[in-house]
């Protein structure tokens, strides 16, 4: 039979140039490196690597002139292709509107945290779940009290207790937002999109197979919301549910789990419930990976036996091998397949049929008892002395009288016994302490994110199918293109001019909830972290007695959007004699190093709090040097940076010294409390 001809089209040509380009880019690479000793040594080295008759041409080849030319020819092209693919991600990202990668990063996330947080609350409109995940939440909170209460009878047995409770006042106010955030940092995109329902429409599965297992492939499949069905399947064309069977190659137990694919599963695949959930962990990555394919469900499959870098050279398609085609054949032949109707997606929009969300309240009662002790911590933030008007309630008797409690005092005033009130002037300490809830900021938001893909065939292909996709128009594309990838695809954390040596140095994007016009994101750098802490700072480092400069590194990079970290912010200092042997950083540094960096600075002290806190709601940033035994517990200064208002009129800060009380708020009367008591003032307020 004749064969029938296609011409391929242009794109699918510059696709094949580019694969067979590919192919020969390392070889080449290898024989250029050498050629740096010479044209006899590459064309000698090239000759030796491959050995045998085509070695002593290639040997020759290599010492041809010409043949170098057809080398450069070959890197050009290479060049061009990077340079194409890298560039059109950001061409198809203007396509879709997006300015740039941090536009769509953002979108991105903030797309996925919308459908998290509505996924959670039609969760919690079913009472019971709403009071089981409640009571999780509320047992943690109360395991936090109890340290405070412990901690309170230790250090201050004199003091009456004062506790901001953040469970009271945030959670239980918005429950879907905060759970909705400790899902966003806990789970990776496979485990996201099976929450939401989104791992695949492959119509109702269904199989005869039992095992001894059976408990354990229903949990992986609620856990990764994969068909219990197909796991099964697999477990069934791997191993007959075998826990102990061992391949020639290596793979273990039920599921065939390799030890590196185990280990980057995180499972031990000795373990059967582990096995079979590094299996269905596996196996959904796969399914997601070819969801919008017509034949995904084959290629997932595939994709178990032979990798999935096969399916994608082999065009999508199951790969020519006799085992994988065989392997494929058998896992479906295990299971049957109900298309879904029509008729019944159509009530399930209409919201004639209830859906079922056992599986994902599974899912996150998971998340949250695996995580509920994360999501509070508390710090004492207030201690004080004041006068007051004491009262003391007193029951006369016979006999005399007897101090009651109010309550008490009301009730036997109410049934008309004798009593009592004497009010007296009186000193009473307040100790206050916060309960602060953790899970209140996103992850990534901001700036400072750029492209992770680098040019790789897999990378070649999936251009090439946006491509494709590009011509359904930009509503198809887009949703599309969220499939395709995740936003934190897009973050890098900043360009390679913001890195010393391997360690990314461009600082940490803060989001902070403030009123007003005050600072939402701020740029933070700690001091004590590398490459900061062993970087010399006189005659001492950046993590020992770097805190003025690095507090101003951080105000100076927030307002300016410039990147000027401490390293910078300390040769500043340096140059102009304000850093103090033995002591640190000059007084004078702040407002001299803010005006070199075109910033006002004005001098206030404590008296002018007022002042500071509208600063701050108007969009400025406070540096503050603190007294010795306060912020820090230690015998010296240290400076710190105020970054904002809260609605509740609490202040947010940024400590150079601590991820940990960057992460808490604090009363006006505390942050007043920490600082120095200096004629000219302990703060500077810095504005553009």
């Amino acid at each position: 039979m004749k064969e029938d001809r296609i011409e391929a089209s242009p794109l699918d040509q510059a696709a094949d140039a580019a694969f067979r380009t590919a192919q020969t880019s390392q070889a080449a690479y290898a024989v250029a490196a050498a050629a740096k000793g010479g044209g006899e040594v590459a064309g000698a080295a090239a000759g030796t690597a491959m050995g045998g008759p085509l070695g002593a041409v290639v040997g020759t080849l290599a010492a041809n002139r010409i043949f170098w030319k057809v080398i450069a020819g070959i890197f050009t092209a290479i060049f061009l292709w990077m340079f194409l693919i890298v560039n059109m991600i950001g061409i198809i990202l203007t396509y879709l509107g997006f300015a740039d990668a941090d536009a769509f990063a953002n979108e991105a996330q903030s797309a996925q945290m919308s459908e998290l947080k509505a996924r959670i609350e039609s969760i919690l409109e079913k009472e019971e779940y709403e009071r089981e995940i409640l009571e999780l939440v509320r047992q943690a909170r109360d395991g936090k009290q109890q340290e405070i209460q412990e901690d309170k009878d230790t250090k201050y047995q004199e003091h009456e207790l004062s506790v901001a409770d953040e469970y009271e006042t945030k959670f239980k106010r918005n429950p879907s937002y905060y759970l909705s955030l400790l899902l966003s940092q806990i789970w990776d995109k496979s485990t996201i999109n099976a929450f939401l329902g989104h791992s695949g429409d492959w119509g109702e599965m269904s199989t005869d197979l039992t095992s001894q297992y059976d408990a354990y492939f229903e949990e992986a499949a609620d856990t990764y919301g994969v068909p219990v069905a197909l796991l099964k399947a697999i477990g069934m064309a791997e191993s007959g549910f075998n826990q102990n069977a061992l391949s020639y190659v290596g793979a273990i137990g039920i599921m065939q789990l390799m030890p590196g694919t185990a280990a980057s599963l995180g499972v031990n695949p000795y373990d059967a419930r582990d096995n079979i959930m590094g299996g269905a962990k596996y196996i959904a990555g796969n399914l997601a990976q070819f969801q919008g394919y017509s034949n995904g469900l084959e290629l997932a499959i595939a994709s178990y036996n032979a990798g999935p870098g096969n399916v994608i050279n082999y065009g999508y398609q199951v790969p020519p091998f006799k085992e994988t085609q065989d392997y494929v054949k058998k896992v479906m032949g295990y299971i049957t397949i109900q298309e879904q109707r029509k008729e019944t997606s159509d009530m399930q929009v209409s919201g004639k049929e209830e859906e079922d969300l056992s599986s994902s309240y599974k899912q996150l009662k998971e998340a949250v008892v695996g995580n509920a002790e994360q999501f509070f911590s508390w710090t004492v933030t207030d201690g004080r002395e004041a006068d007051q008007i004491k009262t003391v309630y007193y029951h006369l008797t016979d006999s005399g009288r007897t101090a009651v409690e109010k309550e008490r005092y009301e009730q036997l005033k109410a049934d008309g016994e004798r009593v009592t009130a004497e009010t007296f002037p009186a000193k009473v300490k307040t100790v206050e302490y916060t309960l602060a809830l953790l899970f209140s900021q996103t992850s990534h938001t901001g700036r400072g994110y750029e492209y992770k893909y680098v040019t790789s065939q897999s990378t070649f292909e999936l251009v090439l199918k946006v491509l494709k996709l590009m011509q359904e128009g930009v509503d198809a594309l887009k949703e599309s293109f969220f499939s395709l990838f995740s936003w934190s695809d897009f973050v890098t954390g900043g360009g390679s001019d913001s890195y010393i040596g391997n360690i990314d140095a461009s600082g940490d994007i803060i989001t902070y909830d403030t009123v007003e016009k005050g600072v939402k994101q701020v740029v933070y750098f700690n001091q004590g972290e590398e490459p900061w802490g062993s970087l010399p700072y006189g005659d001492s480092t950046i993590g020992e007695a770097g805190c003025g400069p690095t507090s101003l590194a951080i105000v100076i990079s927030t307002l300016t959007g410039e990147t000027v970290n401490p390293q910078m912010t300390c040769a500043f200092a340096i140059n102009n004699g304000e850093y103090v042997s033995g002591a640190g950083t000059a007084h004078s540094f702040p407002p001299n190093a803010a005006a070199h960096w075109g910033l006002t600075c004005e001098r206030v002290g404590k008296d002018r709090m007022e002042d500071v806190v509208q600063a701050l709601k108007d969009g400025k940033m406070v540096v503050e040097i603190c007294e010795a035994y306060t912020i820090t517990g230690g015998s010296s200064g240290h400076f710190i940076v105020l970054t904002g208002v809260t609605r509740d009129g609490y202040l947010t800060i940024a400590d150079c010294a601590s991820r940990e009380r960057t992460a808490k708020v604090y009363s006006v009367d505390t942050i007043r409390s920490y600082g120095r008591d200096l004629s000219d003032g302990a703060f500077w307020i810095i504005g553009k």
